[in-house]
């Protein structure tokens, strides 16, 4: 994942020819113009080759694949019966060289993994015996959409390629799995489209008075949405005018369930045991969605008692309600924090918020074993060290100084000619305000901005 401190760097490196690009994503009803609609399971990815330099439209690595895809559905636009049971796609993916992105560039790829269920625009076919399909397009956000793998048979069959989507959105909506309605609902996030009416009619005679159901969609739809966002309360109540948010039409689908459970104490408490119990699959949605109900006595219980559990994603959650005045998990938040900053496998948004928690909230001793964690980390895993050191600094707080120092130790290139001490003594002169020679052209300079940032700590009786 690429950090705050290294991608604002590169930016300021980065040649003058390469430009960000605008990020394309794809709406329902262009998905819908495509010759062949295919619902499949992936049951095999292949490299091919190296796509060669200069024939595409970025120069980012770039790899040539191939899918093996189980046909589980299918629609076409000519209304020929589509007969393989098994079909291979082409599509391209970043080779392991690529690991940032700027303002769409590269552009996004689709994610074709084993085992996924996915939705595949596709384009005419003369040769399928003997050619491997084509995408709709090699790129962009949704050029496949996730779906479920199971339908009933009971289910009509669709009249159009939009009939067709809409039956699979309504399908996972319906019946999935928590992770498969988080998949939908983020990818209804990025609709400009309200599809409210043409949603709502598969909703109502499969969920009916299924509370849990409903506050499944609503608080999946809510977590994928940027902010600012409408509160509950205000979609709740209607209050809410499609003119002041422009594109973000699935916030009324999001309302139209939310009526189905009707404004109460009780449903406050099914939506907040929601965000807080599915933390695992939108930390960030649901940590934002809570702000809301940070006083709610349900979300200190419910979030206290996820953090006692060891949860994925409850740090996060708990450093957004800390941060925002809503403190009463902190001890509980503090004790799992510096267990999720002893874990490389941790998630992104877990242990950015544990890191954050221990940098804002930790005791004197805390910060101690935060920074002793970097330093162990350090000689141990370099990955989850250059995580774990940014996401306990990078906030300008005086707070920062002991993971900073140890930082300020490590000679190694972080990228290119920048090493982690230099990155080190920038995050310094920020935490502390004061300059130390930052952003120095030569190696000796640099190094003499090293040297005067130590000895600023040592006199400050603070040199981890």
């Amino acid at each position: 994942m690429a950090r705050k401190i290294i991608l604002a760097m590169l930016l300021l490196l980065a040649p003058g020819g390469v430009r960000a690009g605008f990020i394309k994503v794809w709406q329902l009803k262009e998905t819908a113009e495509a010759a062949a609609l295919v619902v499949g399971r992936v049951v095999d990815v292949q490299k091919i080759e190296r796509v060669a330099d200069g024939s595409l439209a970025w120069k980012a690595e770039t790899r040539s694949m191939t899918a093996e895809f189980q046909v589980l559905r299918s629609y076409t636009a000519s209304g020929e019966p589509f007969t393989p049971n098994r079909i291979k796609v082409h599509f391209l993916a970043y080779g392991p060289s690529v690991t940032q992105f700027n303002n769409g560039y590269p552009p996004p790829l689709p994610n074709i993994e084993t085992g996924r269920v996915l939705i595949l625009p596709l384009k005419e076919n003369e040769h399928p015996a003997s050619e491997s399909w084509q995408l709709m397009a090699d790129s962009g956000v949704d050029v496949v959409i996730p779906t479920r793998e199971e339908m009933p048979d009971s289910t009509p069959a669709p009249a159009t390629a939009r009939a067709f989507l809409d039956r699979e959105i309504g399908n996972a909506l319906n019946r999935g799995t928590s992770r498969e309605v988080t998949s939908v609902a983020n990818y209804l996030a990025q609709q400009s489209e309200n599809l409210t009416g043409e949603l709502m009619p598969l909703l109502e005679p499969v969920i009916g008075d299924d509370r849990e159901r409903w506050a499944e969609i609503a608080s999946n739809l809510m977590a994928a949405q940027g902010i600012p966002r409408p509160s509950v309360a205000d979609l709740l109540a209607a209050k809410v005018e499609r003119k002041a948010w422009p594109g973000r039409e699935s916030f009324f689908l999001a309302q139209a369930a939310l009526q189905k459970l009707k404004a109460s104490s009780e449903t406050d408490a099914l939506l907040i045991r929601t965000w807080i119990g599915e933390a695992p699959l939108h930390a960030w949605g649901s940590a934002n969605s809570l702000l809301e109900f940070g006083n709610n006595p349900i979300t200190t219980e419910t979030l206290g008692q996820a953090l006692r559990d060891d949860l994925e994603g409850s740090s996060y959650i708990a450093w957004v309600l800390a941060r925002n005045g809503h403190q009463a998990t902190l001890r509980d938040a503090l004790v799992r924090a510096l267990k999720v900053a002893d874990r490389p496998a941790s998630d992104y948004n877990d242990l950015q918020g544990a890191a954050a928690l221990l940098r804002d909230y930790g005791s004197d001793q805390e910060l101690k074993q935060l920074a002793g964690l970097v330093r162990k980390y350090q000689a141990q895993d370099e990955k989850f060290y250059n995580s774990l050191w940014q996401d306990a600094t990078l906030d300008g707080n005086p707070r920062e100084v002991r993971v900073v120092s140890v930082v300020l130790r490590d000679r190694r290139n972080a990228f290119g000619e920048i090493r982690y001490c230099d990155l080190a003594v920038a995050e310094l002169e920020k935490a502390v305000a004061q300059h130390f020679g930052s952003g120095s052209a030569t190696l000796k300079d640099r190094d003499n901005a090293v040297s005067a940032a130590l000895a600023w700590l040592k006199t400050q009786g603070i040199l981890e």
